[in-house]
This record gives C-alpha cells, structure tokens and sequence, in this order.
C-alpha cells in the first residue's frame, strides 16, 4: 500500500500518503465511501490540493454537488463587510448543512489552501451525534423523540427562512439514528430557536443540556488544519461547527457539500437530467418565442385544429434544444464549477447518451419538418432546418466553434435561440412572414442576448482560461456589459416603434395601443436593473467586476421573463380583439 491509515480519537480517521502517486484520484468511490461510512471522518494528508475545476469534478464523482447561487464551492475565507458569521474569524455554533435549503448533503468535501497556525486556532469542530443517540437512557430516548425544533434566520446569503425538524432522525443512507440539531446563533445573521415537547424542561435547560453534550470529549473531534488537508465528513452523522481564531488572512478552506447518489439507474433521475440539459431552467423564458410568431399570424381559432402545426412546434422544441445540449456536453468541465447542476447531469447521464440524444432529437425533427414542409407545399422549411441545425451544432463544436469566434457568438445565438425559431414557427402558422415581422423577431432577439449576454460574462474568466474567444472576452468585460446594456436599449426602443407600427398595419383600435405601455414598463425595470449593475462594474478591477456579475448572474432568468411576456402581452391583446372578430 501506498498509504497508511491512522484512526483519530474519539472517531475518525487519517489516511497518510507514503507513495509517489499524491492524488486522491487513486482511491475508487466505493472506497472512499466505505471509509467515511467506517470511520465518519476521513483526513487525506500528503496528498497534492486539486485546482478548483478538478476539485469540483472529483466531488461529483463521490455524489452530486449542491448547486448554490455561487456555484458548487463555497470559498470559506475572511471576508470584510459580510453580513455572515461564517465568513468572519468568529466562532460557529454546531449545525449539518443543507439545513434552510431542504436538501441535506450527505458529504462535506473540505480542501485547506492555507492553514492556520496551531496557536491561532481556527479547528473545525465534528460531533458524533449517532453516538450520542446511542447511549441515550429509554427514558431520555422517550423523551427526545417527541421534541421538534423550528430554526429561523434572515437570508443574507445563500441561506435562510424557517425550517422544523425533529431532533432525532434516521440517517438519509445508513440505517442508524441521528440528531438534526443546530445550536442558536447569536452574532451576524442570527439565528433562533423554538422548541416543542420538552415535557416540562425548559428551553434554556436543553440548549445547555446540548451543548454539554454537543462537546464532551467522547463525542467530539476537533480538527487541526495543515496545509492541502482534505477532508471528508459524513453530514448526516455529524454536526460541525468551527473555533474562533487569530490572523483572519491565513486561513482559507474551500467546501463542497454533496448530495447522496443512489446506485443503479433511476428512471426518475434520468428524466431529471435529461429536462437540465435542455436548460428546463429556461423554460418559461422560452415559451414567447414560439407564442409571439404563432399569435401574430393564427387567423382564427380553426388554425389549431390543423395537425401539421403541433408536428411543427414538436420539430422546433426538439431543434431548439439541440444548442442547449451541445453546450452542456462541450462544457462538462468547465461547468462543474459554476453550472455544477449541468454538469452533473452529464455525468449521471453519461456522455455517449448526452451524444445519442442530441443525434437523435436532430433527426426525429428532421423528419417531422420534412412531413410538414411536404405537407403544406413549403419545401424550402427543410434546407433552412437543415443550415439551422448544423449551424446550431457547431456553435460549441469544431470546425467553427461560434462560442469561440467574437461577434459570431452572439449571432449564431440569436440564430438559434431567437430568429430561427420564431421564423420557423410562423412558417408553418402561415407560411413566409413579412419584412416587419422579420424586423419585430430580429428585434426581439437581439434585445434577449443583450441580457443573455451577463450570463455568458459570468463564465469570463474560466472561458479565457480555457483560451476561447466569446464576445465577451473580445470587446474586454467592462466594453462587452455596456454594450449588452446598450442593445437592451437600442433594441428595446425600436421594438416599441415596430410593434406599434405592425399594430397600426392590423388596423387595431386605438385604445388597444396602451397594451404596448406594459412591455414598456417591463423593458425600463430590466434597463434600470441592468444599469445597476452596469455602474457598479465600471468603477470596479476585473475580478470584483467578474465577483458582481456572477452576484447578480441569478437575475438573467427573471429579465428575460419580464422581456418576453411585457412584449407577448400586446400582441396575445391583438390576437384576442382579432379573435372576437
């Protein structure tokens, strides 16, 4: 063996590395789990630290990695001016995580870049709450059973609100009892307590009835970081917490929290990963670029009783998805980080089977195109699929890599994601749309990639370190945000103009124009949102700016909702006024 393996005491273990090979890599799943579930604890030391892509794909191996807002790893340093006891140098109460987002993690994977000195302090502190359980009296053990507690804090980062649970449960993949306990936090983002079924104790009492035992030395680990420590603890079975220390700068550990993967396939977590990496996310957001071409040219209700229009909207769903898949599948790696939920997908799912499925929805909506263009004498839908779908295919694979060519990015994009399915749609609703609605779909498009355009910054500078050439990287971040924010305007304006000037073609009524004000309204929210955060990134360096987009990279979702729907409305207005006709 190139390793040897010393037990900690009262519980855990330390796997030391004596060989040449210094990557835990070596080690397969199932030996690492048998070691966590054996020992609970698990301390890898000698080993090489892992750079972060490697260090996120390494805890999906284990299970799947929690996706928070900030992505799958969760930077635990000093931070001056937060708003949570975590990121500063205070000491933090026991607690699992995974607590206030409703999924618990089954292993907490730690990696500590720097290390504090011994006489600073600064250990994570484990407890072992299955042993605990153990030697409960019956009596206790009645007791505890009955006692339910509700923990309430204000979300200032990427957890909050209330949660009840009981405080002795089964763990989530062994078959032993637990405690779900976390004590109360009286400091930054605090955090309260309400106890129920303590049968005559009062609160005060249990809390330090807990705590007494949360830190007696048979139950307790406290952790002594040295440098390119890893660590592995068993969520479910233990509470951790951390010491207050000296010398805020001189400790930085980096955690990812993994959920349980259960063996053998699951047809439900196949349908699951099969909807991410679509983008299932977009959803909603997408929905308008079908329904905007579709109500503009139905000439009354007797249109959707025609069959070759549902085969239509089939092949473009089926088309449409294609870019999000083979972006998935060119990105794995790069995703891991801050798209953990993408690439975890891929992984569970395999990569042949990611390949077999866009192969396979490219020709299934071929053929279904084909039927329609036959079928309704419009030929030309087939070359026009064609070109769209191989240009789809190329946006994140080589020759072209358009991902990868500058402005050709984000034209390819707006080909793909926006005009070709707007014009494919109206194609088969009836037949070859005029220039103005050619000019209204162009529009509409162009204004949802100035927005798309923050979540494509947000991948900045793991894109330019994976040497590719997105727009974002060509103009610079800082040109390449005001730009976005200046085609949101551009864009926006003369969607207005057109819309109106389309509504004055269709002979609408007058009093049916004030429909336009919504998408207005809707449009200044995302220009005055999207400006926020425009100035704040012009007055900040490259890495807070890159800090700040993907701060507010969450918000994408929501301004490409209120982008489309304020602009669907006028026309759904005009479709049902033309209805009741």
């Amino acid at each position: 063996m190139n390793y040897t393996i010393e037990s900690l005491q009262p519980f855990g273990a330390i796997i030391q590395n004596k060989g040449t090979d210094s990557s835990i890599g070596q080690f397969s799943r199932q030996q690492i789990l048998d070691w966590v579930r054996e020992y609970k604890i698990i301390v890898f030391r000698g080993y090489q630290p892992m750079p972060k892509q490697e260090l996120a794909l390494y805890g999906q191996k284990l299970g799947k990695p929690l996706q928070w807002e900030f992505g799958a790893i969760n930077e635990l340093k000093v931070k001056p001016g937060t708003e949570n006891y975590i990121f500063t140098d205070h000491a933090v109460p026991m607690h699992w995580d995974g607590a206030f987002v409703g999924t618990i993690p089954h292993i907490i994977l730690f990696q500590c870049l720097v290390a504090p000195k011994p006489e600073d302090l600064g250990g994570t502190t484990f407890c072992d709450s299955s042993a605990i359980v153990k030697q409960l009296s019956p009596e206790q053990k009645e007791r505890w059973k009955n006692i339910t507690i509700s923990y309430t804090t204000k979300k200032v980062v990427h957890y909050g609100g209330t949660i009840r649970q009981k405080l002795i449960q089964k763990h989530e993949v062994d078959d032993i009892k637990v405690l779900r306990y976390a004590e109360p936090v009286d400091d930054l983002n605090p955090v309260s307590l309400s106890i129920e079924g303590l049968n005559g104790q009062s609160e005060t009492e249990f809390i330090a009835e807990m705590e007494s035992l949360l830190y007696h030395p048979d139950y307790l680990y406290t952790h002594r970081w040295q440098q390119n420590d890893i660590v592995l603890a068993d969520n479910h079975n233990l509470l951790h917490g951390r010491e207050a220390f000296k010398n805020p700068n001189e400790r930085y550990i980096q955690r990812i929290n993994i959920l349980h993967r259960p063996e053998g396939f699951s047809l439900k977590r196949f349908i699951e990963n099969s909807f991410t990496i679509r983008r299932k996310e977009f959803f909603v957001a997408e929905l308008p670029i079908f329904l905007i071409p579709l109500l503009m040219n139905i000439s009354g209700a007797g249109d959707f009783s025609n069959p070759l229009l549902y085969l239509g909207l089939l092949a473009i769903i089926l088309l449409f998805n294609i870019g999000d898949m083979i972006n998935c599948y060119a990105d794995y790696k790069l995703d891991a980080i801050f798209k953990s939920h993408l690439s975890n997908a891929v992984y569970e799912l395999g990569r042949d089977n990611v390949k077999w499925q866009i192969i396979l929805s490219g020709v299934f909506a071929m053929i279904l195109t084909a039927i329609v263009a036959v079928q309704s004498d419009q030929r030309y839908l087939i070359p026009l699929t064609f070109a769209g779908t191989i240009i789809g295919l190329q946006y994140s694979a080589k020759p072209f890599k358009f991902k990868s060519r500058g402005l050709w990015q984000i034209l390819c994009l707006w080909g793909i994601i926006f005009f070709g399915p707007m014009l494919y749609t109206a194609i088969i609703t009836a037949g070859f749309p005029s220039l103005l609605q050619l000019i209204i779909f162009s529009l509409y498009g162009f204004h949802q990639m100035g927005i798309i355009l923050l979540n494509t910054a947000e991948d900045y500078t793991e894109d330019k370190a994976d040497g590719l050439n997105t727009i974002v990287i060509r103009l610079g971040l800082h040109r390449a945000m005001r730009f976005a924010w200046g085609l949101v305007i551009a864009c926006g304006i003369a969607m207005q103009l057109t819309l109106a000037l389309w509504h004055y073609q269709k002979q609408v009524p007058l009093y049916l124009y004030f429909s336009l004000a919504v998408f207005t309204i809707g449009w200044l929210v995302i220009v005055a949102e999207f400006w926020k955060v425009v100035a704040k990134i012009n007055k900040e360096s490259e890495t807070e700016a890159i800090k700040t987009i993907k701060k507010n990279g969450m918000k994408v979702p929501r301004w490409l909702k209120i982008g489309a729907y304020s602009f669907l409305f006028p026309i759904a207005v005009y479709f049902t006024w033309n209805l009741l006709l």
